[in-house]
């Protein structure tokens, strides 16, 4: 069989050529030169853990299967040392990472099987980890914009759904055709609409959406069973410096298109409502969404007023010393189809190279 043929017949790339690289010894020669540089921190992001084929909402929520979860972690605690939240901020008081390779990991979003899941192999493996928690949606439980609109697109029968993103008609109308369009694409479609920002009134689009798919959503009753309780959020703050609780400001809303009074509303609320809830001083902070442009240098001034010592975006590297600004931290995020050896490959490549190639 011809290459080409070869590697059309295989499902996940990056995960082969990870592998390939691990076979041929390239990932350990990458280590050993990363580790004879400079020291590196490296922040981990899930959301989910949990089986996609079971999971009625937005599937790129899950990083990974509790056996994919299972493998990272065992190839974390081998291989590097993981850090609680409490060491970095020690570490962040002398403007340093350490002096040796090392990993944080953390948790986006407060997902109940966290909780259920994730937790007892961390548990397990003696790993810990930290918690970021939007607020709002425990003291107001409902499901998130992302996983309202994969839910309603995953249960509807009609056919065909038209909706408008703007009472101004500013932007032309979605189209979705699920007789020629996978699901998985309109899902796609309609959470580009949110994204690009076109859609006017969140909640107005949501009731719209649903309505004209004749689907019925009960967001406080799944939104409560989605996401943790305040009694296992304070259950994780009290386990010592094992788990630690941040915040992921209140309403997770784009930062940047705020101004600074709410940012301001959405730090520190968040922030006082946590440490009432789980009893601690919530000392870090995770951007919602925090990719370029959904946080600005006036937030980080912000997060900083606020009483926040570190907080992290969803910009993909690893820091170093000479690069290190603790308002922000670079993350990887990590995505279902990244098996241990993938995410190894990604984490390497980002420490010699600056970037992944995977």
């Amino acid at each position: 069989m011809k290459p080409t043929k070869i590697l059309r017949a295989v499902p996940n790339k990056r995960d082969f050529a990870a592998k390939t690289l691990g076979h041929l010894g390239m990932l350990q020669v990458l280590e050993r030169a990363a580790a004879a540089w400079k020291p590196a921190l490296t922040v981990l992001t899930y959301h989910r853990i949990a089986e996609p084929r079971a999971n009625p909402f937005y599937d790129p929520v899950i990083s990974a299967t509790p056996e994919s979860f299972r493998a990272q972690i065992d190839w974390l605690r081998n291989r590097t040392r993981i850090l609680t939240l409490r060491e970095l901020i020690n570490q962040a008081k002398n403007g340093s990472i350490g002096r040796e390779p090392a990993v944080l990991v953390t948790f986006d979003d407060g997902y109940r099987d966290n909780f259920d899941v994730a937790v007892p192999i961390l548990i397990e493996c003696n790993v810990p980890a930290t918690f970021f928690i939007p607020t709002a949606f425990f003291e107001t439980p409902h499901l998130p914009w992302w996983d309202e609109v994969a839910y309603v697109i995953k249960r509807t029968q009609v056919c065909r759904i038209t909706l408008e993103r703007s009472l101004k008609e500013r932007a032309s109308p979605l189209e979705i055709d699920l007789e020629t369009m996978p699901r998985n694409t309109a899902i796609m479609t309609v959470i580009r609409a949110f994204l690009d920002e076109t859609v006017e009134d969140e909640r107005r689009f949501l009731n719209q959406l649903a309505d004209r798919a004749e689907v019925t959503v009960d967001s406080e009753a799944l939104g409560r069973s989605l996401f943790m309780s305040w009694d296992q959020v304070r259950r994780l703050s009290e386990s010592g410096a094992e788990f630690t609780i941040g915040s992921h400001s209140h309403s997770h809303p784009n930062l940047a298109r705020l101004d600074d009074d709410s940012q301001r509303r959405e730090l520190t609320e968040s922030k006082q409502i946590l440490e009432t809830h789980a009893g601690c001083e919530i000392k870090a902070l995770a951007y919602p969404y925090g990719w370029p442009g959904t946080y600005t240098k006036g937030t980080k001034m912000l997060a900083d007023d606020a009483g926040y010592h570190l907080a992290f975006t969803s910009h993909e590297g690893v820091t170093r010393t000479e690069s290190f600004d603790p308002l922000e931290i670079s993350r990887f995020g990590v995505g279902s189809g990244d098996s241990a050896i993938l995410l190894r490959a990604r984490i390497v490549s980002h420490a010699v190279f600056g970037k992944s190639f995977l």
